[in-house]
């Protein structure tokens, strides 16, 4: 279909950074991803949509994300695709007018944002007009047309809704928010979940549930991938043994590290130093282990 130029399924080692033929609208059912749109980073959690614009520039941050799996489908734009625009229109097959297009241009194209909690309906929307697309006997492109219509209708829902949380999750959201900021400095320390969530002031559970909404992760999962996160750097920059580095992450051993590290990153330590081995200049370490 000319109005639906490309869609998928499944998961990629990497999403190297690209501009698509259309508005893509991506439903990612399964995992965690650390995306970007022109630079700016987004952590895309499972049941969330994303969304981006043909003259964006967008891709993943990290090289290796496992265990996720996405739908996704780009919809065709009337008009250059090729820069910037505030106003756009649809391919006709969509069916949506000027004055439409005209509100659904201006809340894309404003938001500061491009991950949404997806709604039930967009989480059933995406994959079905994927499975539509895909029939061996060919889509049928007046159904094809009328989903995407509704996916794209059901996107502005998904924005306009997350702007309006209740004001009690809203305000604890913002308390693990803030939480998870101050962690990614002092991911090192020993963190139980009762701590982290007295942290918040929350109790364990709706610590746990409103951290897996915000990372995709649990939290002592997440504690794990902010210090693998901390290991990456330090294993590019430091002429410190990979067993002490474990230690300076938090890891209680090299043996831990190693499997927690190739979980996260698909690789040994080792291969990632030599892969990204970046010394400061003058050949001088940027960090070495205290001396014992």
């Amino acid at each position: 279909m000319q109005s639906i130029p490309r869609y998928g399924r499944g998961s990629a080692r990497t999403l190297v950074t690209h501009r698509d033929l259309g508005l893509e609208i991506i439903f990612l059912d399964k995992g965690a991803l650390n995306w970007h749109v022109e630079g700016r980073i987004e952590r895309v959690t499972a049941g969330s949509v994303y969304f981006s614009l043909p003259w964006q520039e967008h891709g993943s941050v990290d090289e290796f994300e496992p265990g996720h799996h996405w739908h996704w489908v780009q919809l065709g734009l009337a008009g250059r695709i090729d820069r910037p625009r505030t106003r756009f229109g649809f391919h006709p097959d969509f069916g949506l007018g000027a004055r439409p297009a005209a509100e659904i241009s201006a809340l894309l194209t404003r938001s500061g944002r491009h991950c949404y909690r997806a709604t039930p309906r967009m989480a059933w929307l995406i994959p079905t007009l994927v499975e539509e697309l895909d029939r061996k006997e060919g889509p049928d492109s007046a159904y094809a047309s009328a989903l995407a219509r509704l996916a794209i209708l059901e996107l502005v829902r998904c924005i306009r809704t997350s702007d309006h949380p209740r004001q009690g999750d809203a305000a604890s959201t913002r308390r693990v928010e803030a939480f998870i900021n101050r962690l990614r400095a002092h991911s090192e320390a020993e963190w139980t979940l009762e701590q982290m969530a007295a942290a918040c002031g929350l109790g364990r559970s709706r610590f746990a549930a409103l951290c897996r909404q915000s990372t995709g992760d649990s939290p002592l999962t997440l504690v794990n991938r902010l210090r693998v996160d901390r290991a990456k750097e330090m294993l590019k920059t430091a002429d410190a043994t990979i067993t002490d580095i474990a230690y300076a992450c938090g890891f209680g051993s090299s043996q831990y590290f190693a499997r927690v590290f190739r979980r996260f990153t698909g690789m040994e330590a080792s291969a990632y130093r030599q892969k990204h081995r970046k010394h400061q200049p003058g050949g001088q370490a940027s960090w070495r282990p205290p001396r014992r």
